[in-house]
């Protein structure tokens, strides 16, 4: 499907319906999934030299007979790689036209896109932060021991992950959800009016 065929049965489904134009939603459209785009990529880029750095360190550890740093350097290894999959996973739903949906289908499915995007935010914390979190504070106890300068770096750790939580559930919130929103009164629009 094309932005002129959408656009065609958008101006013949709603006549009369009070909905976003055409180049407004598409433009919203446009501009998150692109946003999500560049972070999945900058993501892959920074797993990819996670799971190598950490991979490396675990063949270090585990050489030396550090089981438990090599544990813990694995479990940032492995985190590290699978979330370039995870990214993809949860991205692919989202459509660029030309998949030949009618207009209703396109913008149920871009609506259930962003609502998965938005639940990916929202959970953070147990996807993206507690994994590299607990392999991090593990790593650094079992280095450095249960030191001053351990448990400062812990707790700056989790006052990073704090932040990084807020600011993820405010995006979704203020980004995919709405988004979802607007795409949810444009289908009920059109439901009105068939």
């Amino acid at each position: 499907m094309d932005w002129d065929r959408i656009r065609t049965q958008w101006r013949e489904a709603t006549p009369s319906a009070n909905l976003l134009s055409l180049h407004e939603l598409r433009r919203r459209d446009g501009a998150l999934w692109k946003t999500v785009r560049r972070r999945d990529l900058l993501e892959t880029i920074a797993g990819v030299f996670v799971a190598i750095f950490f991979g490396a360190m675990t063949i270090v550890a585990l050489s030396r007979g550090e089981w438990l740093q090599g544990g813990f350097a694995l479990l940032v290894a492995g985190w590290g790689a699978e979330l370039p999959f995870r990214m993809h996973r949860h991205r692919r739903l989202a459509l660029e036209p030309g998949h030949g949906l009618d207009l209703r289908a396109f913008l149920e499915r871009q609506r259930d896109a962003a609502l998965v995007q938005a639940r990916l935010l929202e959970r953070v914390w147990l996807w993206y932060l507690a994994p590299p979190a607990i392999g991090l504070a593990g790593l650094t106890l079992a280095r450095d021991g249960l030191t001053a300068g351990a448990l400062r770096f812990i707790g700056v750790m989790l006052v990073l992950c704090v932040v990084l939580v807020w600011a993820n559930r405010y995006a979704a919130r203020t980004q995919f959800r709405a988004h979802a929103d607007a795409l949810e009164r444009q289908l009920d629009a059109l439901a009105g009016d068939s």
